[in-house]
């Protein structure tokens, strides 16, 4: 059981994970040599792929699809719109998409992501990080932690591909020494697109108009905001579930590659649940943080491109858990009228 609770832990923490995660280690052309940081470590071992580099479905493909994935469409406004539920990573044989995915990309006139993937500066993300991440001169991470949870982050980090750049993390909070630590499994897919990313590389080429719903200094934000006893406890949580992180991804992966919208929606209840047993008072702070406020803000801009928007269908791209729940944008969305229907 504990094994268990500790995979879905760390799902609820790949689902969650912001996009500017991918982010960071999304483009190894564009690398800081001026200012080396853990974020670069990660870009080189994971030999990700040029932003331009063409996209994993441009190969033919002998299987009829892939991946199943989340799809709901949206109708009642002036226009008509798709809800998909993402991750941020993919294994190459995830691709091409369900035809019913694809086909809602085809039909989209705008595409509407948390970030543009494909447009992002490394360096200006780089120093962005910086600006936020860095602590106080003469101020380390173990002064931020206990000294239990950063000896067993140092003994991860020595077994693994950032093992060079573990010294250069005692600079930088808790969260981004955490938000590092979460990248570590997902590093073997690095050179495969995740589905954000491969959604914006077909919009740009097919020409569609593409929209970011928040900024790579908002996603930031939100992690530097947190109180101190919650980064200490967001640390914590990480290196206790590093041991299951890859059943965790693996987990993740099967569930979108099956388009489960039961286990989706049971591993966000569980979110909830298991949030108020292990984080107690400091849960509501992560919920709102993370969800909460997110959810609403995606809603509104939502409900304006639907209803206000340039004519045309829109697609909103955005993590998977952003979708189900009572403050989902599923519910959410209905709540302002619309017909929300799950896509088979």
């Amino acid at each position: 059981m504990m094994k268990r609770k500790a995979r879905i832990a760390w799902i609820w923490l790949a689902l969650l994970s912001m996009a500017v995660l991918a982010a960071c280690a999304s483009d190894t052309t564009n690398e800081s040599k001026a200012t080396p940081i853990p974020t670069e470590t990660a870009a080189a071992a994971a030999t990700a792929s040029p932003a331009g580099q063409e996209s994993p479905s441009a190969a033919p493909e002998k299987k009829e699809h892939g991946a199943n994935g989340f799809l709901w469409k949206v109708t009642g406004g002036k226009h008509d719109g798709y809800l998909v539920g993402t991750i941020h990573f993919a294994r190459p044989e995830m691709y091409p998409l369900h035809p019913n995915l694809e086909q809602a990309l085809q039909e989209a006139d705008f595409v509407a992501l948390e970030l543009d993937l494909t447009k992002v500066d490394q360096i200006k993300t780089l120093a962005l990080v910086n600006e936020r991440a860095i602590l106080p001169e003469g101020t380390t991470l173990l002064d931020r932690v206990d000294g239990r949870d950063y000896k067993k982050f140092q003994e991860i980090l020595k077994k693994s591909l950032l093992a060079a750049g573990a010294p250069m993390l005692d600079r930088y909070e808790p969260w981004y020494a955490a938000m590092t630590l979460e990248s570590l499994p997902a590093m073997k897919y690095m050179s495969t697109d995740g589905i954000d990313q491969y959604i914006a590389k077909q919009a740009h080429k097919d020409g569609k108009t593409v929209l970011e719903l928040e900024s790579m200094e908002a996603q930031l934000d939100i992690f530097d905001e947190f109180s101190d006893e919650l980064q200490k406890l967001y640390f914590r949580q990480t290196v206790d579930n590093a041991a299951t992180a890859q059943e965790g991804l693996e987990q993740l992966l099967d569930m979108w590659t099956a388009g489960d919208l039961e286990q989706l929606e049971a591993v966000h209840e569980q979110f909830d649940a298991e949030g108020d047993k292990t984080m107690g008072d400091l849960n509501a702070e992560y919920s709102e943080a993370i969800l909460g406020k997110r959810n609403a803000e995606m809603a509104k801009k939502v409900d304006h491109y639907l209803r206000d928007g340039e004519e045309g269908t829109y697609m909103i791209a955005v993590g998977s858990l952003h979708m189900v729940g009572e403050e989902g944008l599923v519910s959410l969305l209905e709540k302002k009228g619309y017909q929300v229907e799950f896509v088979k």
